[in-house]
Order: structure tokens, then sequence, then C-alpha cells
């Protein structure tokens, strides 16, 4: 049978148009190439799905890890017999010799003539894996090459030095590879971290880091600088942090990039964060929120005025959350008006503002000055000082419906924040509708999670079988389960993540207790009594309940 056509199985695995084929053969007849990598080129495939589309093609297995430690030895057993760069430079890197075959990485399957010289020069069968590019040479970098002369370390860091540097080939392509690389992992954060002796590339995947790579110092300062460049930043300027931004395509995916620089004893901190235009989607009951909370959430935002308060830390989801309930509220009837910092997804329909606290247009004097534009609703990014949260409460005991964030430990901690605040008790009564604390946990690989025993002692410890008695109306299914790690999820057992919630109405009875007690207990205590009332774990342990993550990953953020 006659092997497909690359572009045939592109256009129907990824759904890659017959105008984007057409125009990489018009550009392969003028410069000769591979369609798929012209294809990716143009933005209209990424690296794996090229990987994938040859596989399926040429029959050739995908590997994107090997063990290195036999790597290790095999490359100075062989590189004595063979020449590895001659191969290396043809896009193939040997790896090991099993049943009388060389495993090799190759990203070039259709080199007939040096998979025959390999043959030659070894005597054995050659077994092909396809890999990135990118893995090919981090091996080749780490295990077989000795020095490296691409790059020469400057003694005086001079801005026109640096900027010819962020213009090499190699930086550009190394920059675009880890970006891409991040997406394709779907990471939120890309970190270029100077350490004692190295400088480390990290990605936050589902909220945790993890290393992904090792450059050189002068590596480090072309890579930083070619960022500073593209994101409209000073790259002569190490002594103080710096912000900004740029936009990349990759594959069909728009991904806007916020950039930020900070000094640090040791070199410049630089973090790269991905937003995914291509992938918005702020639909509050996909977000993981249980039938309950969401009756509660979905009442309370349908009141006519007065204030929501949704807390957690940095990277907690609230944006999120936030963003899902005005778009539920998003109409032609309602202006709504938001003040955030940064503003980091722009929503037709709203009028949103980025804070410049530099020239003086702060969360308190935006909001002073939107309340004249008659707004139904506002959403204050975050209620830092007793002058924001002062104006939020008087916004919303004048007929707004007010949304904001607070930076506290659990829901009722958020009514003991605003008095820290010094705002007054009567006034946290007379405007605050409901709070919602939320985090954010890792869910378990859709492609590798298998169904696993928790022991009954762990079952009691964490009161499982009571939360299932009591919450069973919820409960979609009962399974324990666990990713057990594969090339998807990057060994973690982990991938996408999802919500967990604690959310309460502030009714007249916890009102009264707040004023006559001012004690965080007695408002628990009044708490735990309410039907649907739960704690951030316990809403995780409803999700371990169902299979959706572990319990690890939930005693890791509540």
């Amino acid at each position: 049978m006659k092997n497909r056509l690359i572009g045939e199985i592109l256009k129907d695995k990824f759904g890659v148009s017959d105008q984007d084929i057409a125009q990489a053969l018009e550009i392969q007849k003028k410069n000769s190439g591979y369609i798929g990598q012209i294809l990716i080129q143009l933005g209209s495939i990424t690296e794996s799905q090229l990987l994938e589309a040859l596989s399926e093609q040429l029959s050739v297995p995908i590997k994107f890890q090997i063990d290195e430690l036999k790597f290790q030895d095999f490359i100075n057993d062989i590189k004595t017999k063979i020449n590895i760069d001659f191969f290396y430079k043809n896009n193939f890197l040997p790896f090991g010799i099993e049943e009388n075959k060389i495993l090799t990485l190759t990203t070039d399957p259709l080199k007939i003539h040096i998979i025959s010289k390999l043959e030659q020069d070894t005597g054995l069968k050659v077994h092909l894996f396809l890999t990135y590019d990118r893995y090919i040479k981090s091996l080749y970098k780490r295990f077989v090459e000795n020095s490296t002369e691409e790059f020469v370390s400057l003694e005086a860091e001079d801005p026109e030095k640096l900027k010819d540097m962020a213009l090499e080939v190699p930086v550009i392509r190394y920059l675009n590879d880890i970006i891409t690389r991040a997406v394709e992992l779907n990471a939120s954060d890309i970190h270029i971290e100077p350490q004692e002796k190295r400088f480390m590339v990290r990605f936050r995947i589902d909220g945790v880091l993890h290393e992904m790579d090792e450059i050189d110092e002068s590596f480090y300062l072309a890579l930083t600088s070619r960022i500073k460049l593209l994101s409209g930043l000073d790259i002569a300027e190490k002594r103080l942090p710096q912000d900004g931004k740029f936009s990349v395509r990759i594959g069909s995916s728009p991904i806007d990039i916020r950039t930020s620089t900070i000094p640090t004893v040791k070199g410049e901190d630089v973090v790269i964060r991905l937003l995914y235009r291509g992938k918005l989607s702020f639909e509050l009951d996909k977000l993981g929120i249980k039938k309950d909370h969401y009756d509660i959430l979905v009442d309370l935002i349908k009141r006519p005025y007065g204030m929501i308060l949704v807390t957690g830390p940095t990277g907690s989801g609230k944006t999120t959350t936030l963003y899902s309930v005005l778009s539920m509220l998003n109409s032609k009837e309602d202006k709504i008006i938001t003040v955030e910092d940064p503003v980091e997804y722009q929503i037709e329909g709203l009028n949103q503002i980025q804070i410049k606290p530099e020239i003086g247009l702060t969360f308190a004097s935006a909001l002073r000055s939107i309340l004249r534009h008659d707004p139904d609703i506002i959403m204050v990014g975050e209620i830092r000082d007793k002058e924001t949260a002062e104006i939020s409460i008087q916004s919303a005991l004048t007929g707004h419906l007010v949304f904001s964030t607070l930076h506290t430990n659990d829901a009722p901690s958020s009514l003991f924040r605003l008095l820290d605040m010094d705002i007054e008790d009567y006034l946290i009564n007379a405007s605050v509708l409901g709070i919602v604390a939320q985090r954010i946990v890792r869910t378990n690989c859709p492609y590798c999670s298998q169904e696993t025993h928790i022991e009954d002692d762990v079952i009691k410890k964490f009161k499982l079988d009571v939360l299932a008695d009591k919450f069973s109306h919820l409960l979609e299914k009962k399974q324990f389960m666990r990713g057990k790690g594969c090339e998807k999820c990057a060994g973690t057992g982990y991938r996408g993540r999802i919500a967990i919630y604690e959310i309460f109405e502030y009714s007249e009875d916890l009102k009264e207790a707040f004023v006559r007690q001012k004690s965080l207990d007695s408002i628990k205590t009044l708490l735990e009594k309410k039907p649907y009332y739960r704690t951030l774990r316990e809403d995780g342990f409803l999700k371990v309940l169902e299979g959706k993550t572990t319990i690890e990953e939930v005693l890791r953020i509540a």
C-alpha cells in the first residue's frame, strides 16, 4: 500500500487548510525543502504535529526521552568507531544498541544515504526513532560536544554587542524553540534564572515549575537581550525591574506574551508569561465549580447592587473566575467597567482600564473617575489599601454591583482583612453579598490515569467516607484515580487544572455574629452548620472521590 502524502495526513489529523498546503507547495517549488517544515514556518502546524504525521506516514515510532546514563556510556564507546559529528550535522544521533540494531534518534528519516552510511560504518541495522530537533541538540551539547564556540563571553556589557548577539540565528531559533515547547506542554510561564554557576530554563506547567534546560552565561546574555529587544525594553538596563510584551503565533494559535525582568545578585531573572488568546473560554460551569456553589454564586451576581469578593493567593485563578462571571453578566443593557493590573485578556463589551501608578492612575483614582461614567457593574482587580476598599464599598452602597479580589487564606478571613484595613464593621455588613475563596489543583492525566486503591486508614484520616455521604448528591462518580506518567503529561501524572472553591452567602446570622463577636471561629462555627458549606480542602477531596485529582495534590495547596 502506497504511503499517504504528508499534506493529506496533516489535513485529516490537524485540520490544515487546502490553502496552507497550496501555499507550502508553491514555496517548495521556488526554494525546495520539506512540506512539513514549510508549514511549521508558516505557522500552520507545530513541530509535535509534524512528528505525529511523519510517524503515521513512515511507521517510525516517536521517542521523547532516553536513558541518559546508558547514553553517556554508549557515546564514550561509539565515538571511537564512528564520526558522531557527521551524523549529528545530518540530524541523526545514535543512542544505543539492541539485538544487532543501532537505535538512532532523527528528525529527518528520509535521508536514506545517511542511514546507509551509519549501517556501513557500524555493521548494524538502523532502527529509527523520531524526536524533536531540540532534544537531539540538547543531548549532543550535554554528552557529546566538548566546547561551545557559537558565542564568546562578553567582558564588557556593551549594549551594541548585546543587540548584535540578540540577532544571532541560534538565539532566535532557541527562543522560538522554548516558546513552542512551552505551548505544546500548555505551560503558563517560562522562567530564565541565574544560579550560582549555571543558568536555568524552567516551565511552570499546571502551577508547578519543571526544570527544562541549562544554558551557559554567554548564551544567557544573548537570550535575555533577545527577549528585551522583542518586548521593547532597554537592553542596557540591568539595575531596575522592567515589564514589556510582544505577540507570537504558534501553529494556528495566537499567543500574547508578557515579560518581566528583575535584578538579582546573580543576574537578571526573566519571566515570560504566556496568554493563550485562542484557548479563551470563560465559562463558569467549566472551571470545576459544583452545582450547589454554582447556584449560590449565580444568585449573588444577579443582585442589583452590593460587593462580591474573590480571595486567594496569586495564581489561584481569581481573575479567570471574575472574567467568567463578567462574561455571564455581559449584555447590551449594562455598562461594565473594570480596573485591572494588568489587563490580561481583552473582552468584547467590557470597558477595561489598565492602572499606571507612575502617572497617578491607581485603583483608587480610577474608581473615582469611573463612577462619573454611570457603570452598572464594576470590577476592581484587587483591593490593596483602605482608600480602594472605601471607594469600592461606597460604590456597592450606591447602586453598583462590585467585584473585587483580596489576598487571604480562606473565605471567612476576608471579613477580618477588611477590618484590618480600618473599614467599619457596619459598612462591611451593608455592602458584602458573599465571598468566594479558591485554589487551583492539577488534574489526573487523561492519557495515563488508572484506577488506584486508597487504604482504609487514609480514607478515615481525611474523612472521605463522611464527605462522600454528606455530598453524595454532588458526586458524578466515585473512583480513585492516579496518573502513572507519560509523554503527554511530561511524566508527572497530571495534565490540566481545575478549581476548588469555598463559597458562602453573607447572610444575616453571619452578619450578626461578625458585629457581636468579631471572632473568626464563631463565623466558621456558623458556616459549618450550613448544608452547602465546605472548606477548600473538602471541596478538593470531592474531586479526589471523583477521580479527578489526588489527595497529595489537594494537600499541596489546601
